[in-house]
């Protein structure tokens, strides 16, 4: 994924990225090395939103402020699009298990 388009990818989310939305990518980044390589940064990318839109939002614990969940929303809403167009439906649906795991 080259710079424009990560660039786009986290309009409005920068922010999130210096707060550590950089890290968990580069972490996921490494557990997605078995995928076909211009799919890496994008599978990257949507299981850190995942992540960042589940703590933003407070699933399974008490619900964060109205500006927080929106964010977290954004979060999801991105990732949601990202595997939509990039993964395979046995990807997306290992996803949604994983977000209903966590929000349980």
């Amino acid at each position: 994924m080259n710079v424009q388009v990560l660039d786009r990818e986290l309009d409005r989310l920068e922010g999130l990225w210096e707060q550590g939305l950089s890290d968990t990518y580069r972490s996921y980044l490494e557990t997605v090395r078995d995928r076909e390589p211009d799919m890496q940064p994008k599978l990257a990318l949507a299981a850190a939103l995942i992540e960042m839109g589940i703590r933003l939002q407070g699933l399974g614990g008490h619900a964060a402020p109205a500006t927080t969940l929106l964010m977290g929303d954004l979060c999801l809403a991105r990732a949601s699009r990202l595997l939509a167009d990039n993964a395979t439906q046995a990807v997306q649906v290992a996803f949604a298990k994983a977000i209903e795991g966590l929000s349980a």
